[in-house]
């Protein structure tokens, strides 16, 4: 596996993925398809972050039991937000400190893919990368998501779940697909 090819991929997935979680959405609570260009394009971002964090914690497996264990990965790596959002909520600091709120729930995000990063390739690099995919899958969630708020909005988390887990499986399928499609393009690649 290349760094190239999984960032392809990712966008790939992490659009599809976004796809998947507006329908869920619009299922759910109600359709956002007239406001989910945004969404998709943050969706695509988080892809390719996914995608960096695949290639650097999985460096050499491309199938899809280790693209739905990674979904998951990605998935717990949002929910330290999601519980300390719910907590600030209780508490009602969410309200009184936004800014103070939006930088913990940076930091939470990137606390959160990183340690898992870590624990998983026991390396700094993949800690970052999978810091940099749960910030990124923290914003294409539009924030933390208010799961405690009410059962639609923990709905919303399980669907971010579903869309982890299909958009890991994805990226794992495709990306030997999109690496021999760009060796065909640009030629043998060097190993990274």
């Amino acid at each position: 596996m290349n760094r190239r090819s999984s960032l392809v991929a990712g966008a790939v997935s992490g659009l599809l993925a976004g796809l998947l979680f507006a329908t869920l959405h619009a299922i759910i609570i109600v359709p956002i398809w007239n406001r989910m260009m945004m969404g998709l394009m943050f969706g695509t971002v988080a892809g390719v972050a996914a995608g960096w964090a695949y290639a650097e914690i999985e460096p050499s497996e491309t199938n899809p039991r280790h693209g739905l264990t990674f979904g998951l990965l990605l998935f717990v790596a949002v929910l330290p937000v999601t519980m300390a959002d719910a907590v600030l909520r209780g508490m009602d600091f969410t309200q009184q400190h936004r800014n103070l709120a939006d930088a913990l729930s940076v930091a939470i995000a990137v606390a959160g893919g990183a340690a898992i990063g870590w624990l998983r390739a026991k390396r700094v690099r993949p800690a970052i990368a999978m810091g940099a995919a749960a910030l990124s899958l923290t914003l294409a969630m539009g924030g933390p998501v208010p799961a405690a708020r009410n059962v639609r909005a923990a709905e919303i988390f399980l669907a971010v779940l579903v869309a982890s887990l299909f958009g890991g499986i994805l990226l794992a399928v495709l990306e030997p697909h999109v690496r021999r499609l760009l060796a065909s393009i640009f030629g043998a690649e060097k190993p990274e």
